[in-house]
């Protein structure tokens, strides 16, 4: 697990939504075996806290709680979702094979899911043992308005659809509430249960093998509601852009 400054991004990695981690690799037999290797960008990650994150914050977060949004804790949810991925069930219970072939299509958006509510419940247990510091309300918080960045990466993407589950479930469980001036207020309290349900719920679903619950799930709680869409387009209006892109390459250095 190491630290970097990106310092040029090419093919795959320069189109859509811009990585600012990495966990691989993602063959699950080679993972029991040798492990994984994280790569955290934090130079990348910087950019967009800065220029996303930050602004997406002061549209839709209740002011009183935006003093909570800080860089160290995206960097620490960042970097935990990537040792996330790591862990958990790599080949179901009973006898369906891997995770990954049982669930199929839907593999990915719950995997992704998975890293993100087990990241921040490994934050939360360090942060206990005082391994992390800051206050707890730092991490929650910008774990929130992370959901809506990601949101906008839209269905196609696993991230996107895996914070579209996550969203859902927890406005279900009153993790947050939607104020009528269209900001949200974070229940710090009931955000720790529905991390804890989730979590269970989604590590069930993986051992399990569950394609039809997984589905099921998915289109219960992975679409976008009106009224979620209608925040998402004051962004667009505020002009806060979905992604980065990068000025690189020989101009760029002068060459």
């Amino acid at each position: 697990l190491n630290a970097y400054d990106a310092i040029y991004y090419s093919g795959e990695s320069n189109s859509g939504g811009k990585t600012i981690a990495i966990n691989l690799p993602n063959d699950e037999r080679v993972q029991l075996k040798k492990g994984t290797r994280r790569l955290q960008l934090k130079n990348v990650m910087k950019a967009k806290f800065d220029k996303i994150l930050v602004p997406i914050a002061n549209e839709l977060i209740t002011p009183e709680q935006r003093k909570f949004i800080t860089f160290d804790a995206f960097f620490a949810n960042t970097m935990f979702h990537e040792v996330a991925h790591g862990l958990g069930i790599k080949n179901t219970i009973n006898g369906k094979g891997s995770v990954r072939t049982s669930l199929k299509n839907l593999s990915s958006a719950l995997e992704e899911g998975k890293a993100d509510v087990l990241g921040l419940y490994m934050v939360m247990q360090l942060h206990k043992k005082g391994e992390l510091d800051g206050d707890m309300k730092d991490y929650m918080t910008t774990f929130m308005a992370s959901i809506f960045r990601s949101i906008r990466f839209g269905a196609a993407s696993a991230h996107g659809r895996a914070n579209m589950l996550r969203f859902n479930y927890f406005k279900e469980k009153e993790a947050f509430i939607r104020n009528d001036n269209g900001t949200y207020t974070l229940n710090y309290d009931k955000i720790t249960k529905a991390m804890n349900d989730l979590s269970a719920l989604i590590l069930k679903l993986q051992g399990d093998g569950d394609y039809d619950a997984v589905e099921k799930l998915m289109k219960e709680k992975g679409s976008i509601s009106h009224q979620l869409q209608k925040d998402l387009d004051r962004l667009v209006e505020k002009n806060i852009p979905v992604d980065i892109t990068f000025e690189q390459g020989v101009k760029v250095l002068g060459l």
